[in-house]
């Protein structure tokens, strides 16, 4: 296999999207990431298909005008040139990226007769993260077979989360007309969490049944809300019993977290609520986005962190909210997430 077709392979094994171009010698593959558009080209250049600097410049207005409709901050080309010439094409490439243009051109050379990568003095040495991965395919030559990262949306109705809901709803409801929901006896009654009896008499039960029981209507309303959306989303990417236990496990983790600092510090607190789950599938769409490189149900890496940002600043001016449970179901969540897109790439 030829030098351009395994650093194409590369790229298809990342799910970019293929745009179509009029020559053979050209490939391009976008991708989003965080609010930028990221362009990619692949240009093979050799007796028949040479450089020129002037039709280099033509390529980039034409591109520039191409993608100028897409909503994005802003747009990176990046031109991977492979060439046997690399010191004659060194020197017109070889110029700092003007970062204030709509479009920034980045370029990088390809050493088909060294099998090396090149990246000029001037030039950006970091793009979302494919140095690495182009370095290792060159220093491997045909032994290296890009691991697939495709994910695909399924097409089922998200079940469980609908369930979900439903379940939080009624027992929200059952606890309403049986002393209120604002009712510590009520809550501890129904299993919420609480020291005394996680602690001194063994009912690790809670950590479960925590997890279906709202504090107030507020409460309910807040994490049905964040339930519907982040769920409805991360669901069609799982299985269902991977769903169930990226939920479970985040709320776990979450609670553990809050808990165990609670008793930790020796306060006595009343816990529940299914929000370190609903983090859990926040930190699960965002390594999703990462790995696959792909926006989940329209949010992506970028959109994710902001919205983490804005929950854990929104639980800090609220002492009631336990930021703890928030930050342990996130990083659960990432966790079983990680573990998920391991195995299916593996």
């Amino acid at each position: 296999m030829n030098t351009f077709n395994k650093i194409c392979d590369l790229f298809d094994s990342y799910n970019y999207e293929s745009i179509p171009t009029d020559s053979e010698k050209v490939k391009m593959y976008a991708t989003f990431d965080k609010s930028s558009l990221y362009l990619i080209n692949i240009i093979s250049l050799d007796s028949s298909h040479t450089f020129s600097k002037e039709k280099f410049s033509d390529y980039k207005n034409i591109t520039k005008k191409q993608f100028n409709h897409v909503d994005v901050n802003k747009i990176i080309l990046l031109n991977l040139i492979l060439t046997e010439y690399t010191l004659d094409i060194y020197k017109d490439v070889n110029y700092t990226p003007d970062f204030d243009d709509e479009l920034i051109d980045i370029n990088w050379i390809i050493d088909i007769k060294e099998e090396k990568l090149i990246i000029p003095s001037k030039q950006v040495s970091s793009v979302i993260g494919i140095k690495k991965d182009i370095n290792k395919l060159l220093a491997s030559g045909n032994s290296y077979k890009p691991k697939p990262k495709i994910l695909k949306e399924n097409e089922q109705v998200p079940y469980i989360t609908y369930s979900l809901i439903a379940i939080n709803i009624f027992v929200f409801i059952i606890m309403e007309l049986s002393g209120g929901t604002t009712n510590i006896s009520n809550l501890i009654k129904f299993g919420a969490i609480d020291s005394y009896s996680f602690l001194k008499q063994g009912e690790y039960y809670r950590i479960i049944t925590s997890m279906f029981i709202h504090i107030g209507a507020m409460h309910l309303l807040y994490n049905i809300f964040g339930l519907y959306v982040f769920g409805t989303r991360i669901e069609k990417y799982l299985k269902r019993w991977e769903f169930i236990i990226l939920y479970v496990v985040s709320g776990i983790v979450g609670s553990m977290l809050g808990v165990g600092v609670d008793l930790l510090s020796n306060r006595m607190t009343v816990s529940a609520g299914a929000s370190g789950a609903i983090y859990g599938l926040i930190g699960a769409i965002l390594v999703y986005s990462k790995v696959f490189k792909k926006n989940i149900g329209g949010l992506t890496s970028y959109t994710i962190i902001i919205l983490f940002i804005i929950g854990i600043g929104f639980g800090t001016l609220k002492p009631e909210i336990s930021n703890l449970a928030h930050l342990g179901g996130f990083i659960g969540g990432a966790i079983v997430a990680t573990l998920f897109c391991y195995r299916k790439s593996g």
